[in-house]
């Protein structure tokens, strides 16, 4: 081989090389079995370049086999391995020891006295077919217009679904932030205003400071401080506005491969549709419509799927637990209609 065909072999090495690097940056690939979490939580920042707290212990045992994943669904994956929840939020302050003091307070469990959050209760609207997580970093956030602190930060949750937090005695106004994802806008609101930001990944487990605490209080509950009532814009709880809530569903919808949104938009306008039609009905009423709308072949064949997509991320063991719980159920629920 000549010189120059050599050295356009290297050079041809070189930029394959090159790009299997770029191509991977940022994505995830782990293969361990047991592992102690904190190892391989350690493993998944440094890959991802994301930073991720969490209140659970570093030493529990974790398999995980993923190929350059997005670090949103690594830690998805570890998430339903430690029967465990997460969310991706932002925090902000005038100080950032006050944004690692209240970080503390969540890894040791404790309540982060001061301070109010908004997205406790959920942050996921939409799922692509894949069952692969939405990373709602890039979900893009349109302000409805300038105000307190606390009303964007309640609008900007409801209509991404982001977790956000910042002290509850930080009250500047703030004028209304320039659209764009939330890995931009959240910082930016909290710069203008003039304090820091900090962007976090939050996995919770079980309170371990009140095991006998409810679930309320540890699943979807209080996660940093204290979901304000009635402090939404317009004196509207966080989380319940109708208006917003379909903001956020287009927003995460926008987040899917392209040949899958003009389904999920249908799927999501038969849903609103349906629940808009049983709001003022009475109560018993209103739950017999929901199992008679869910029991329909096309809805029920997508809470399937959905499932069972869920289900791929369980171990083999937890898997055989899920259905030794679910006939556990199903023979109690026998047993009690045969006494009545």
């Amino acid at each position: 081989m000549g010189k120059q065909s050599l050295l356009a072999a290297l050079a041809v090495l070189v930029i394959a090389l090159a790009w299997h690097f770029y191509s991977g940056w940022g994505l995830v690939t782990l293969n361990v079995t047991d592992a102690p979490l904190g190892k391989v939580l350690a493993s998944i920042n440094r890959q991802g370049g994301i930073e991720i707290i969490t209140n659970l212990d570093p030493a529990t045992k974790v398999s995980l086999d993923v190929y350059r994943v997005p670090p949103s669904e690594a830690l998805d994956i570890v998430s339903v391995r430690t029967e465990s929840s997460w969310r991706a939020g932002y925090l902000g302050a005038t100080t950032r020891n006050a944004i690692d003091a209240a970080l503390a307070s969540f890894r040791g469990s404790k309540p982060a006295d001061g301070w109010s959050s908004y997205g406790n209760g959920g942050f996921g609207m939409v799922q692509p077919q894949s069952g692969q997580a939405l990373d709602l970093r890039l979900v893009e956030w349109k302000p409805s217009g300038g105000g307190g602190l606390h009303d964007l930060l309640a609008e900007a949750s409801d209509k991404t679904g982001v977790f956000l937090a910042a002290p509850t005695d930080w009250k500047p106004t703030a004028k209304s932030p320039k659209p764009g994802p939330m890995e931009r806008a959240a910082p930016d609101l909290f710069r203008q205003v003039g304090g820091v930001s900090r962007e976090v990944f939050l996995l919770r487990g079980e309170n371990r400071s009140d095991a006998a605490a409810p679930e309320s209080q540890w699943r979807g509950g209080s996660w940093i401080g204290s979901t304000p009532r009635g402090d939404g814009r317009g004196g509207a709880q966080p989380g319940r506005d109708p208006e917003r809530i379909a903001e956020r569903v287009e927003a995460q919808i926008k987040l899917l491969p392209a040949d899958e949104q003009e389904k999920a938009r249908t799927e999501a306008a038969e849903m609103r549709t349906f629940w808009q039609s049983v709001r003022e009905l009475p109560e018993e009423e209103r739950r017999a419509k929901a199992r008679e709308f869910f029991n329909r072949p096309e809805v029920a064949e997508r809470m399937e799927d959905r499932r069972l997509a869920r289900d791929a991320k369980m171990t083999p063991t937890q898997r055989i637990e899920r259905s030794r719980r679910y006939w556990e159920r199903k023979i109690e629920a026998k047993k009690s209609g045969a006494t009545q």
